[in-house]
């Protein structure tokens, strides 16, 4: 984004600064301005601003901010707020009316009507100010709507209230098939889902974004209506996307706004209009549609929180002047906590974190010291070492992953297809109570999945639950085996999801990133995956540890649920924890030189999985390979048929020292060699 440093004095430096006093403010916050003499000479600078502060997307914002930082730094300067002087003759006799249809996509929506206007070329500080941002000059009234959303960050629209039907603005959905030409001369087709300006007949704009032709402004335009909205930005974004729309002031329209902003900017409009053109202009009043305003958010601020994040004590008085600068109010205080109001421009300050990184911005990343050492809080002797340790651990990272724990029953439901089921696929001989408690319970279950399959139907039939559901469970299963009973215990996890809500394949990799981190915490490194043989899941893997199955994962097959699927994943408890008992906490440093990567493209028989890449590899014991990791997998069309590729990423990493062109070169020949030689590849040119 581009700001003017002229057009940012005029909010944050008062009249009688001399310009060693701006060059010095400046430099000391990393801006080096030398030479500011007169309006003529004026300096632009090209601002990356964060996509979450859609406050400081605007010239007055960035002066706000920038306010606070030189006030607390104490220098002498006062925030100047752009004029909207009174003294504008109104006429409430205008008859113009606005209807809001959805409130959950438009918040807020002020307009107001101006009449006996002229259009005209603007004049030179006008055409100045916008020339220093890269904005051509169209004329006065466009000009001015152009400065005002630059200068305050609002989304603003302009239309001739000649071409308005009835004097009236609804903001509505569009009917189906509707044929919108813009005036760029582009012909859209709406639909139901587009937010569209409508008068009694016809559509005036696309959320206030791109004008009908018919609705724009022109030479001979003696009448206008000028609009403020504040939008739901993510409808905003979808229309821009589908459209294909293309202005210089949409990224306005697609951010959070302030509501408590709309009616300020088209007082500051008025007043431009009637500073600019010398005629007696008549102004309605603003109408104002707000049917649902927004709540001001309240944080409670912890002191404590404060210095244990930033790391350095900081008075209270100082914190209390931070958040004075930056406009949130207190509420009310004690000893230990503040209770602040958030300025509603503030959207993304929603929770004590953000206002503790707000307080650390403005009081100085540089102040804090930097330590020396590097500490690190190490897990004590006993950790992962009993069974109960090691459950409470794995099952708050479940919880943290948004999974929910069920507890059911060891016995399972009498159903026909849970029998079929058994018998036809998991072949397990089940044991049946011989005086039970409940005749429609009389089998003891002898798979988890079975008691998911149960809490989920429930669910659904209470309609209790509204999107997809996680799932896990930790407990036994019972069966014979020639007469003999056995007993096994398993962590079942399951994800249940509504086929049209999210795509096919995501559930089955999210659940299998959910046992890679699972894997992660406990230490579980050298796994293998082949292709699982789980009766009950089809395209699933099984992951060993020691040519041991630990783990069976998969989408369950069989359509018991209609148009829902169930992915499912069954561990080895009794296994795991004795994986995790065995392991031992080893530090390793970091590397302190950099790490080089190499992609390797082959061509190998299709039986040959990306695993089995993996594991020669690893057995080659190349000590400056870090990882390995698949880049890209094809078969089909130019390859036959018996055939895919494989592109192979290595990353390659010394602990001694800077690897060189040479070593990495050779490294990967061996490499080379070693795949034709065991897996007969063909290497294929980059």
């Amino acid at each position: 984004m581009k700001i003017s440093l002229n057009w940012i004095k005029k909010y944050v430096f008062p009249l009688n600064m001399d310009e060693n006093k701006i060059s010095n403010i400046l430099t000391d916050i990393g801006l080096t301005v030398k030479g500011i003499h007169n309006e003529d000479q004026d300096f632009v600078l090209d601002v990356e601003i964060t996509p979450n502060r859609t406050d400081a997307m605007s010239h007055y914002g960035i002066a706000r901010d920038l306010y606070a930082v030189l006030k607390f730094r104490g220098y002498k300067v006062h925030l100047v707020k752009p004029i909207i002087n009174e003294g504008i003759h109104c006429n409430n006799q205008s008859n113009l009316s606005i209807f809001v249809k959805i409130h959950d996509t438009c918040i807020r929506y002020s307009g107001i009507f101006i009449s006996k206007i002229k259009i005209e070329p603007s004049p030179c500080w006008l055409i100045s100010r916008l020339r220093s941002i890269g904005l051509k000059s169209i004329n006065n009234i466009i000009d001015i709507i152009h400065f005002v959303m630059y200068e305050l960050g609002q989304p603003i629209h302009i239309f001739d209230m000649d071409q308005i039907e009835d004097r009236k603005i609804i903001i509505k959905n569009a009917e189906n098939n509707t044929k919108f030409q813009s005036s760029d001369k582009i012909i859209r087709k709406l639909d139901e889902e587009d937010l569209v300006i409508y008068d009694t007949i016809k559509p005036l704009s696309i959320a206030g974004m791109v004008n009908h032709i018919k609705s724009n402004i022109h030479v001979r335009t003696k009448n206008i209506f000028i609009g403020s909205a504040c939008f739901n930005p993510i409808i905003i974004r979808n229309l821009i996307k589908k459209h294909s729309i293309k202005t210089e002031t949409q990224h306005f329209f697609e951010k959070d706004t302030d509501p408590n902003q709309t009616v300020y900017a088209l007082q500051r409009i008025a007043f431009l209009i009637k500073k600019i053109i010398k005629n007696n202009i008549i102004c309605s009043d603003i109408i104002d549609c707000y049917p649902n305003p927004i709540s001001i958010s309240k944080i409670k601020l912890r002191y404590k929180n404060i210095i244990n994040i930033i790391g350095k004590k900081i008075s209270k008085k100082k914190i209390k002047e931070i958040l004075s600068l930056l406009e949130m109010m207190i509420d009310s205080e004690n000893d230990q906590y503040l209770l602040i109001r958030i300025p509603s421009y503030r959207t993304d300050v929603q929770r004590e974190i953000d206002v503790i990184e707000e307080i650390f911005r403005i009081y100085g990343i540089h102040k804090i010291p930097i330590h020396n050492q590097i500490k690190i809080s190490t897990l004590p002797k006993n950790f992962f070492k009993t069974e109960y340790e090691i459950q409470k651990i794995l099952f708050e990272q479940l919880v943290c992953f948004g999974f929910q724990e069920i507890i059911s029953s060891s016995m399972r439901k009498n159903e026909e297809k849970f029998s079929y089921l058994l018998n036809s696929f998991l072949k397990r001989q089940e044991i049946k109570i011989i005086n039970p408690v409940n005749y429609n319970y009389q089998f003891m279950r002898s798979s988890l999945i079975f008691s998911m399959i149960e809490c989920i139907e429930y669910n659904i039939k209470n309609n209790r639950i509204k999107s997809n559901i996680k799932f896990f469970e930790l407990g036994n299963i019972y069966y014979k085996i020639n007469n003999k009973f056995l007993e096994k215990t398993y962590l079942g996890i399951a994800i249940y999801q509504k086929k049209k809500t999210e795509s096919k394949n995501y559930p089955f990799f999210y659940l299998k990133g959910i046992i890679e981190q699972i894997f992660q915490k406990s230490g579980i490194l050298n796994y293998t995956q082949i292709l699982s043989k789980h009766p009950l899941l089809e395209n699933g893997i099984s992951i060993l540890y020691n040519h041991k199955s630990l783990v069976e994962l998969g989408k369950f097959k069989n359509h018991i649920l209609k148009k829902n699927e169930i992915f499912y994943a069954e561990i080895d408890w009794k296994y795991l924890v004795s994986i995790i008992q065995e392991k031992k906490i080893i530090y390793i440093p970091f590397s302190r030189y950099p790490t080089s990567r190499r992609d390797l493209s082959l061509l190998v028989d299709k039986t040959i999985s990306f695993e089995i890449i993996n594991q020669l590899i690893k057995k080659k014991e190349n000590h400056i390979i870090k990882k390995i990791q698949i880049y890209d997998l094809y078969e089909g069309k130019n390859f036959p048929i018996s055939k895919k590729s494989y592109t192979v990423s290595f990353f390659f990493e010394s602990q001694k020292e800077t690897l060189t062109d040479k070593i990495i070169n050779n490294s990967m020949k061996e490499i080379e060699f070693f795949l034709k030689k065991e897996l007969k590849a063909e290497i294929r040119e980059k």
